[in-house]
């Protein structure tokens, strides 16, 4: 794979994480969050064309910068309901974008995302907790490749009448989620860390 390539595929990885590993376990349906209960919150509508997932890593030393133009989510929050909360977070695999045509034409590898077999990823939710005003932490699943990965994303969240907009951001290690492990395990090219940012605004439904 082309050191480009690989840039790309880890760019693409980036996105479907937000979030720092806790551990790791064979694929199946992911817990439900705790907003099964009986008291679900309010739902919300991400307005897609002031929302974003980006995603941002150093390769042989330069900063490089994507997004993923394909994604999308179901949203309930409430913060006087955060038992009744909860988010699902969909990502087309090989919708990343890092305006370089070689990688952007050779994002589904099977030694990266394999979009082929897995078409997409998913971020699934827990729990949601605050840890001061305005500030949040989702703990949950993500579901890729066939495997569950436990990971939380810290966020801040302002909510003005019906409208809502959260920001978030959290670093990745490739390593430990096994992308790129044929093409660069040493992290010789890619950087293992990787900086994910998540913004969005969305409408009280």
């Amino acid at each position: 794979m082309s050191k480009s390539l690989a840039v790309a595929c880890l760019a693409l990885a980036t996105l479907i994480v937000p979030a720092s590993l806790a551990g790791a376990q064979p694929a199946g349906r992911p817990a439900a969050g705790k907003a099964t209960a009986a008291n679900p919150a309010a739902g919300w509508t991400i307005d897609a064309r002031q929302s974003r997932i980006g995603f941002s890593t150093k390769w042989a030393g330069n900063a490089v910068n994507g997004s993923f133009r394909q994604w999308s989510g179901d949203i309930r929050f409430d913060p006087a309901n955060l038992a009744g909360s909860q988010a699902l977070i969909t990502i087309n695999t090989g919708s990343a974008v890092t305006g370089v045509k070689e990688p952007d034409d050779n994002l589904a590898t099977p030694d990266w995302f394999d979009a082929r077999k897995f078409p997409t990823a998913r971020f699934a939710t827990q729990s949601i907790r605050s840890t001061g005003p305005g500030r949040y932490v989702a703990d949950g699943i993500l579901t890729i490749k066939g495997v569950n990965y436990r990971v939380n994303l810290p966020f801040a969240l302002t909510i003005n009448g019906n409208v809502a907009t959260m920001t978030g951001q959290a670093r990745l290690d490739r390593i430990n989620l096994k992308l790129g492990l044929e093409s660069d395990a040493a992290a010789e090219w890619v950087a293992r860390e990787v900086v994910v940012t998540v913004a969005v605004r969305a409408t009280r439904k």
